[in-house]
């Protein structure tokens, strides 16, 4: 056993804050699935005493970028579109497939 058993497991014996409904920095009503809150890996108490944020704020306030539905499912297709791109033989339906690609990636 050890000397200073006190200091044998440093872990956040808080609980997370209990979600208010709305952004804690601009006040805009929320759902719970759609609140974001920051984890540290190393400090469970920085996790537990994290602001519930809208997707702007969190992203003004952190610095990162939270990619939408829309970003994934553009991501997706141009992932299918590049593996079918691989598969074909001829260089004009290459070149088609793309400028599909290029122009789904400058779509909003």
């Amino acid at each position: 056993m050890s000397d200073r058993p006190h200091r044998a497991a440093r872990v956040a014996r808080t609980r997370p804050r209990k979600f208010s409904g709305h952004c804690e920095s601009c006040g805009k009503p929320l759902c719970s699935c759609r609140a974001y809150q920051y984890t540290d890996e190393s400090n469970g108490a920085i996790t537990a005493s994290a602001p519930y944020l809208c997707r702007d704020c969190y992203e003004r306030r952190y610095g990162v970028k939270i990619p939408t539905e829309v970003d994934a499912y553009k991501a997706r297709l141009c992932g299918a579109l590049s593996r079918y791109a691989d598969q074909v033989g001829d260089d004009s339906a290459r070149d088609f497939v793309f400028r599909v690609m290029h122009l789904i990636e400058r779509t909003d």
